[in-house]
């Protein structure tokens, strides 16, 4: 047998007429006088001879000694590697400073709730002012009247409209409470609960804090009535159709188009269709309110009449 190969040699121990089985790496701790039997099933190295006195196959041994040298190198570099790493990490921390980690910060577990968007609102469509400036909706006197003539228009402020046959005389409104000079037509449009149509003019005054541009004064009108009594006890919600300049007999304006919903089951409405104007009267300003119940078509009709048949002066 080839020397270095494994097989029954004589025992390196030096018993006569023994012999050991050498596996390629190690020595077997059984011995035998038959060198032509098979291999032993296991190996105890502890039963081995003194390492000093063991014969191993030529060839083997080189091997062993590069093996184990190669094994050191390959420790020496991965020791130097992780010596370097903690030098590099420890000098990190003297420039930048290590971490205070945060004691009141909550970890989130598996039985957090997952975060949900909350669904963002469809701009309408014609927008509002980004920044507009509300008034702080002042205490004025609807029923303080100025002069003006009889001649089958209803006036308030600088602005009039012809009078519509199919609703009630014109009267004051006290609910608006901001505003002065106003007169105007309603007509039932339910009794329990009460909610009307209306068309209305009257004049918002600039000392009272209406002293913006025609886009914030009108803005001004819509929040001082809808967060006056005109909606009360109902919850009113705004939806803007449109919002755009107007010119009326040369004096300039503005007109936001909007629906008026409410939450309430019992109502035979679901709102109204409102539209709010103003335009310039010096240093004051002449305003139009009308609503009608929201898909009436027939009221809307009158609505769009009394609109086309605004006069200012």
């Amino acid at each position: 047998m080839p020397e270095g190969l494994p097989g029954w040699y004589d025992d390196p121990a030096g018993v006569p007429g023994r012999y050991r089985y050498w596996d390629g790496t190690r020595w077997s701790a059984v011995t035998t006088d038959d060198p032509q039997q098979p291999a032993p099933a296991t190996f105890e190295a502890a039963s081995r001879p003194n390492p000093g006195s063991q014969k191993r196959p030529a060839g083997r041994s080189g091997r062993t000694r590069r093996g184990a040298a190669l094994i050191i190198c390959v420790l020496a570099i991965v020791v130097s590697a992780v010596v370097a790493a903690s030098v590099y990490l420890h000098s990190l921390r003297q420039v930048f400073g290590t971490p205070t980690p945060n004691p009141t910060a909550t970890r989130p577990t598996d039985s957090s709730p997952t975060p949900t968007a909350k669904p963002r609102q469809t701009p309408s469509a014609t927008s509002t002012p980004a920044t507009p400036v509300p008034v702080r909706c002042p205490k004025g006197n609807p029923n303080s009247r100025a002069p003006h003539p009889v001649d089958g228009r209803v006036y308030g402020g600088n602005l009039s409209f012809e009078e519509q046959p199919t609703f009630e005389p014109a009267a004051v409104e006290p609910r608006f409470s901001f505003a002065y000079d106003v007169l105007q037509q309603t007509l039932p449009v339910s009794t329990d609960p009460n909610w009307i149509a209306q068309l209305a003019v009257g004049q918002l005054r600039g000392q009272d804090g209406f002293a913006g541009d025609a886009q914030n004064t009108v803005e001004n009108l819509v929040h001082c009535l809808i967060t006056g009594n005109m909606y009360n006890p109902y919850l009113p919600r705004r939806t803007d159709i449109r919002s755009e300049s107007l010119s009326i007999d040369g004096h300039s304006g503005w007109l936001i188009d909007s629906e008026i919903t409410v939450d309430r089951p019992d109502l035979k409405v679901a709102g109204d269709h409102a539209i709010f104007i103003v335009v310039r009267d010096g240093s004051n300003w002449g305003f139009f309110f009308g609503a009608v119940p929201i898909g009436n078509a027939q009221l809307d009709a009158v609505l769009a009449t009394t609109i086309r048949g605004l006069r200012a002066s």
